[in-house]
């Protein structure tokens, strides 16, 4: 009978245990498991979240990239236009002093023509001068041999010191 006896109280702790693991059980769904399950569906919706926002994150690097690249190549058809632009203005300014040098060279070779010219005429009034007093005095006096001489070295002279 002593095995009976064990028998019964085991029964009777089986059933307890029982109506106590549905009591415990009902305690939990009713006080420990919300807050858990609460607990579980904020951890969730942060990880949505964090996940959503790595998205967004990795969207707005990705439009940051693509903004990069379009100002590196913005910067860098600047930088082409900019030297092309200084390449034509220098091309400008070479073209412009060579046509003034070119003028420049024009007009003094006009004034050298029109100075050449001067001093042609200069000269020629200034032999017609001397022409016509060298007559005036032959002219006037009788012309020996030495006097001859003499009129000519002194026309030359006057010639060497117009030259």
């Amino acid at each position: 009978m002593e095995k009976l006896v064990h028998i019964n109280q085991l029964i009777a702790h089986a059933i307890s245990f029982i109506i106590f693991l549905f009591l415990v059980r009902g305690a939990f769904n009713a006080i420990i498991f919300p807050p858990m399950r609460e607990r579980r569906e904020r951890i969730r919706a942060e990880f949505e979240r964090i996940e959503q926002e790595k998205g967004e994150v990795q969207k707005i690097r990705q439009e940051y990239e693509a903004h990069l690249k379009r100002l590196d190549a913005e910067s860098r058809q600047r930088i082409q236009d900019a030297v092309a632009e200084g390449q034509r203005v220098a091309a400008e300014i070479r073209e412009t002093a060579r046509k003034e040098a070119q003028e420049m060279i024009t007009r003094a070779r006009e004034e050298i023509t029109i100075e050449r010219d001067k001093a042609q005429v200069w000269i020629r009034n200034e032999v017609a001068d001397l022409a016509v007093d060298i007559a005036g005095k032959l002219l006037r006096e009788e012309l020996s041999p030495e006097k001859h001489r003499k009129l000519v070295d002194d026309f030359l002279a006057e010639v060497e010191q117009v030259k």
